[in-house]
């Protein structure tokens, strides 16, 4: 690096520790991380700790990449001995801190009491700011986002077991339902995994994880570095090095056919070209992380480069594409294929795919054998997630499949690796029970697929487009009809939370509806003529007159109907739920 730009490697460890205090000038864009970015990045995490995967190797050390910081004192990098705390601009590199301040908290959180609550840790030392900083700059925690969401983090995600807590329904700014959302994630992610592992994960990323620190003292030069940092030149990818990996070992005379294959299969996936190896060596791995070098372990295997790109690249390619664009009606598809297919898009892919993709490789001329594998596909990535199944055992479970698949072997429905354990069905049905406390993003995604079964037919819904909202409010006021109706709290929590008090609605609608009357919701979710039409699973309730107890068992035990047509799983409804309230 050139003089005059101070430069240096720091684990996590030693970037969130004394001296270091960092906070986000004003000027920049909120926090705009979604699950997609939050979720990829943990499940990189946990693949390079060695937790949850194939294998049980670690990655000796995980890049993080640069961050570049801005200190207007015109000091130079602290050194190893400093102490007194200094507060930084992050010029570049929000999203990425933020994010890590935010795991480091829920790992916090979800440790043992001794862990949680005893002397200071690790990770609380991740997420506090030092007793100097509080002196000196009045910071409270390692990391401080702009004014309009500093309070939200730090209530509900820096302070010490605010992880675990509810939020108040109350409208929420872009960037805080972003932090609450990627928040619950982690907590999801997180609680699946053993003890031990959440205690290695923590370990990996306070010692083994690192960024590249670059930091400038004035702040005309830090805005020329973070356009130089983020829109001039082309990084150098991935499948950059693995399409020069392949073409090495290919006649020269035969290299130019094989080049226009190449590029054929990258013109055709674009962005997910990559993502696409990543799934390659989901199906013809062998339990290492390494992605290069095992895709040159599976170039061998297949033959050599020609055969890797003819007999692999090639076919998996279409087959994705296909498993990308399934709703593409110009797609000419088996109408069951599209439909599983359009269902599981609607799922983060990282698990389902490989499974998905090889299917369609392998069984594009025999309909049959492909609807029903992928039919079992689809009943096995939606269950796993309504178990709250991290993604490292769901990558697991998937890999059974995929190695089925390629087997070629006869399979029958819901046996061999699609098959459910009791104690995994009993989960289930508790799980339903309390489906958006669990997991909102699940509970999302659920009633969008039981609304196309209630309607028998498949809809192109984009999952972003609509929220879940409680008819019965999470918290009714206290003078409400809501109130009347369910005088009893213990019997109002568990109707809140039942499925059968669940509607789909856009986002515009829930800020709208949050805790009104119900003759009120119901107009709300009618809409107008600036609204969707009202979804199938949201008519119960604008079709109904009142909105009690026995209506809302009735809902249940009709989605839980649906749930049992649909995947075969019998689930039982609220107990003790549905004596109507004499007072009117």
């Amino acid at each position: 690096m050139f003089p005059g730009l101070p430069t240096a490697s720091l684990t996590l460890t030693h970037l969130f520790s004394s001296p270091f205090h960092f906070s986000v000038p004003c000027y920049q864009r909120p926090y705009s991380w979604t699950t997609v970015e939050a979720g990829q990045l943990l499940q990189d995490l946990l693949a390079a700790a060695g937790i949850g995967g194939v294998t049980d190797a670690a990655e000796p050390d995980y890049f993080l990449g640069t961050i570049l910081l801005l200190d207007g004192s015109g000091g130079d990098l602290p050194a190893a001995r400093d102490r007194e705390p200094r507060m930084f601009e992050i010029i570049d590199g929000q999203q990425r801190l933020v994010t890590l301040a935010v795991l480091a908290a829920v790992l916090r959180d979800l440790g043992t009491e001794r862990w949680r609550w005893g002397a200071r840790n690790r990770l609380d030392e991740l997420v506090a700011a030092d007793a100097g900083a509080l002196r000196q700059f009045g910071a409270r925690f390692r990391i401080e986002v702009s004014a309009g969401e500093q309070a939200f983090l730090e209530n509900h995600i820096q302070a010490r077991g605010a992880c675990l807590g509810n939020v108040d329904p109350e409208p929420l700014s872009e960037a805080e339902d972003r932090l609450l959302m990627v928040r619950d994630h982690f907590v999801s992610e997180l609680s699946a995994l053993d003890e031990s592992d959440r205690r290695r994960l923590t370990d990996y990323l306070c010692d083994q994880c690192h960024f590249v620190v670059v930091l400038t003292r004035d702040i005309d030069r830090a805005h020329r570095l973070f356009t130089v940092l983020n829109e001039r030149g082309r990084s150098l990818q991935r499948n950059d090095i693995l399409k020069a990996e392949v073409l090495k070992g290919i006649p020269e005379q035969r290299r130019a056919g094989a080049i226009e294959k190449w590029d054929n299969a990258a013109r055709l996936l674009g962005a997910r070209f990559e993502t696409f190896f990543s799934h390659v060596f989901a199906v013809y791995g062998r339990g290492d992380t390494k992605i290069i070098a095992g895709v040159r372990r599976t170039i061998s295997e297949a033959g050599g480069p020609e055969a890797f790109l003819n007999n692999i690249v090639a076919p998996l390619s279409q087959a994705y594409d296909t498993v990308l664009r399934a709703g593409d009606v110009s797609l000419n598809i088996d109408p069951e294929v599209r439909r599983y297919l359009v269902y599981l898009g609607r799922l983060p892919e990282g698990d389902w795919a490989p499974a998905a993709m090889l299917v369609m490789q392998q069984y594009s001329e025999d309909r049959g054998r492909a609807k029903l594998l992928l039919k079992e596909i689809d009943r096995l990535a939606h269950l796993l997630r309504v178990l709250c199944v991290g993604s490292g055992k769901r990558v697991r479970r998937m890999s059974e499949v995929v190695q089925i698949i390629r087997s070629r072997a006869p399979v029958r429905p819901g046996e061999g690796p699609f098959a459910l354990s009791r104690d995994e069905i009993r989960n289930i049905g508790y799980h339903l029970r309390s489906m958006y406390r669990r997991d909102a993003q699940v509970c999302k995604q659920l009633l969008l697929r039981l609304n196309d079964e209630l309607t028998r037919s498949m809809t192109v819904l984009d999952p972003k487009d609509y929220s879940v909202e409680h008819v019965l409010p999470q918290r009714p006021g206290a003078t409400s009809e809501w109130r009347r109706w369910f005088a009893d709290a213990e019997e109002r929590e568990m109707c809140t939370e039942s499925l059968g008090n669940l509607v789909a609605v856009t986002q515009k609608q829930n800020d709208r509806a949050r805790n009104q009357e119900f003759h009120r919701k119901r107009e709300i979710y009618r809409g107008g003529v600036d609204d969707p039409p009202v979804l199938a699973i949201t008519r119960d309730a604008v079709e109904a007159s009142v909105w009690r107890a026995d209506e809302i068992r009735a809902r249940e035990a009709k989605l839980f109907g649906l749930i049992r047509d649909t995947w075969g799983v019998e689930v039982a409804g609220m107990q003790g739920v549905g004596t109507r309230s004499d007072v009117a």
